[in-house]
């Protein structure tokens, strides 16, 4: 079962993502990314071993209703 979510990621901001569930070990939401133009935007981190971490648009409540 996969989840679908919004990518944060400046070069891939927009594009949707799905992950697969039972792959996800953490979810972190932080409200004071920097950009490396300056902006400061919120974003939630899943990581998702060995792939990698993904930053989403979604919060990290919306994230874990999407897990249930």
């Amino acid at each position: 079962m996969f989840i679908t979510l919004t990518n944060s990621s400046p070069a891939f901001r927009g594009q949707k993502i799905a992950i697969k569930k039972d792959l996800i070990v953490t979810i972190h939401r932080n409200d004071t990314v920097v950009r490396e133009d300056g902006t400061i935007e919120q974003v939630t981190f899943v990581f998702v071993p060995p792939h990698g971490t993904w930053e989403v648009a979604e919060t990290l409540e919306e994230v874990m209703e999407l897990l249930k």
